[in-house]
């Protein structure tokens, strides 16, 4: 028996290429989707896949179903799989370089490689910069001159390293930080634990991860935390330890005595920025700071601090929620107490972008879970109501009068659907309002893909960017607005930006524009908490928040476990200082119904 040595990162890679085959193959959409999650999932393994599979566990990893696991066991015990091969055989090697280059998807890989008759995988990446620098894709069909300057800078951006960064989106990181410090947790002496960095402002996209620990017990504390599962122990000591996980994730941990942990947490959370500022405004007052507390320069005497806002307060400051610490004049705010009141996940009342698995001959994604879960996991989070909000019929597979007809069969469902939920299931609770919605795709003219006809059967649409990415500024702008001013059920521009964190840049608009349109129209700019998008970015927030308008925090689930990342969502607002006023789904039932309906 062969016992192969790969990291999660290689079998993580390996898997994803099988979903692009199979997409350029034409394989079942679910079969490319379950491949894909699978990849997703063990890419992000704190421990090694190895250990699952020597276990007989594949099956405890999230994503990792049985035919897949059955893969997975084959390559481990032979060294190759035979099925995979196969799959890989069907398509040209040198496709996948080109899958790592920004903006290029397998069907376009394909056809790139097909046309231009690319054989070389080592040099496939810089075969195509010298046919586009020539001029060959061009005249290509379907391609053209702006996809040929596209194709140019996605290579530059490649090569720079601009956009394939090893950095993990927020959740995941903060998914494999929860696993760590509940592991060391576990094995006591710990007084308090928390996340440092990057990871407790919460930026969108995290590298290293850092932790520290208040514990009186440090060397206890810092032998537990190096028995976690690891592939190389980079550094001990007694303050604490540095290790490089099976995901090739490196994680530190720092330990403090109880009554100096405010001390170091403040030093090791905030920016740069943040902590040069705090520095000199200290040195202004005679005070030194550093990671064990605060020296009075004349006397030398340090003062240690036990919490933050004990630390912020002996500087005369109000104290600064980690997310705020960017240096973006949150000193100033702290020293006049003008700090925002930012909006807390407890607020938020309802979701209004879950997708089901109704299907309405989409050429989009279908949710994985009925009406009936999502409304369960609505009513478990507690929400007053909730938003389904499933992507518009595909406008090239139907005609006009076919797209009405199927919007028209969906309400009937789905009002069945809830009467049956409401009265049957759950006849003795209260459960959350049900409105029917719609995300309608801005087309590249800024028209939507939904015929007015059918805004008869939908409450309210939310309308987002899925093509057309590169367009100029001066086009995209006009695309968004020419969109708002479509329909007055026009209420949720989703993920504004269109980014997908380390693959995709956002669109380049005048976002300033935009916002005052969506300002003069009352329409809500989606904050959308999946892990890939985090999308309107914190800093459009904020600028988007000076001109008062009003934002909708989102989900976009296609799952009901999705709706559990709604906390994400909320972290991208507090970044952008928002406070529970500017989110419309925390408003109550009845106020946000005058808002979806645009009533005064």
């Amino acid at each position: 028996m062969v016992i192969l040595r790969m990291t999660n990162l290689e079998i993580a890679e390996i898997l994803h290429k099988v979903s692009a085959a199979y997409q350029i193959l034409g394989e079942n959409r679910f079969r490319i989707i379950a491949y894909d999650r699978a990849a997703d999932s063990i890419e992000h393994l704190t421990s090694d896949l190895k250990d699952y599979w020597k276990d007989g566990k594949l099956d405890e990893v999230s994503g990792v179903g049985k035919t897949i696991a059955e893969h997975i066991d084959e390559l481990y015990k032979t060294g190759k799989n035979t099925h995979w091969e196969s799959v890989f055989a069907k398509v040209p090697e040198a496709v996948f370089p080109l899958l790592l280059v920004p903006g290029i998807g397998p069907k376009k890989a394909h056809a790139l490689v097909t046309i231009l008759k690319l054989k070389n995988e080592q040099t496939a990446v810089l075969d195509l910069e010298k046919a586009a620098k020539a001029g060959k894709i061009e005249p290509l069909d379907g391609f053209g001159k702006r996809s040929q300057d596209v194709i140019l800078d996605a290579i530059a951006a490649f090569k720079k390293g601009q956009i394939k960064e090893n950095r993990m989106p927020l959740p995941y990181a903060d998914a494999v930080a929860t696993e760590v410090m509940d592991y060391v947790a576990k094995g006591g002496g710990c007084d308090k634990i928390d996340v440092l960095g990057s990871l407790r402002r919460k930026v969108s996209t995290i590298g290293d991860i850092d932790f520290a620990v208040a514990t009186t017990e440090p060397e206890k504390v810092i032998e537990r935390f190096i028995t976690f599962p690891h592939q190389k122990l980079i550094e001990k000591g007694p303050s604490g330890a540095t290790l490089l996980l099976a995901n090739g994730k490196q994680v530190d941990m720092r330990v403090q005595t109880p009554r100096a942990y405010g001390a170091m947490l403040q030093y090791f959370t905030g920016s740069k920025s943040h902590n040069i500022q705090l520095r000199e405004y200290g040195l202004r007052m005679g005070k030194s700071l550093n990671e064990h507390g605060i020296k009075d320069i004349k006397t030398g005497k340090l003062h240690v601090l036990s919490t933050e806002k004990a630390f912020y307060g002996e500087l005369g400051l109000e104290y600064i929620e980690p997310e705020l610490r960017e240096g973006r004049e949150e000193i100033v705010k702290a020293k006049t107490h003008t700090l925002p009141n930012l909006i807390d996940v407890n607020q938020i009342l309802g979701d209004l972008h879950v997708h089901s698995t109704y299907d309405l001959h989409s050429s989009h994604d279908l949710g994985s879970s009925t009406i009936h879960e999502l409304l369960e996991t609505a009513m478990n989070r507690g929400y007053e109501y909730v938003g389904f909000s499933d992507h518009n019929p595909s406008v090239s597979k139907q005609s006009s009068t076919d797209i009405v007809q199927i919007m028209k069969k969906r309400k009937t469902h789905y009002e069945q659907q809830y009467y049956s939920y409401t009265k049957t299931v759950h006849k003795n609770k209260k459960v959350p309002s049900m409105f029917i919605m719609c995300e309608v795709d801005i087309q590249p003219d800024g028209t939507l893909a939904l015929p007015n006809e059918a805004f008869e059967y939908v409450d309210a649409v939310v309308v987002s960017l899925h093509s057309a990415f590169t367009q100029s500024r001066t086009d995209v702008t006009k695309r968004i607005i020419t969109a708002f001013n479509s329909h007055p059920k026009v209420r949720i521009f989703g993920h504004p930006t269109g980014r997908l964190l380390g693959s995709r840049e956002g669109v380049d608009a005048e976002w300033k524009a935009v916002f005052a349109v969506a300002k003069e129209r009352n329409i809500a700019l989606e904050i959308n908490s999946f892990p890939e998008r985090l999308d309107l970015p914190d800093g459009l927030v904020a600028v988007a928040k000076e001109v008062d308008v009003k934002f909708c925090i989102n989900t976009d689930a296609h799952d009901k476990a999705h709706m559990n990342l709604m906390p994400y969502g909320v972290s991208v607002a507090r970044r952008g200082g928002l406070t529970k006023d500017d989110v419309v789904n925390t408003y109550a039932h009845a106020k946000f119904l005058k808002w979806l309906y645009n009533k005064k």
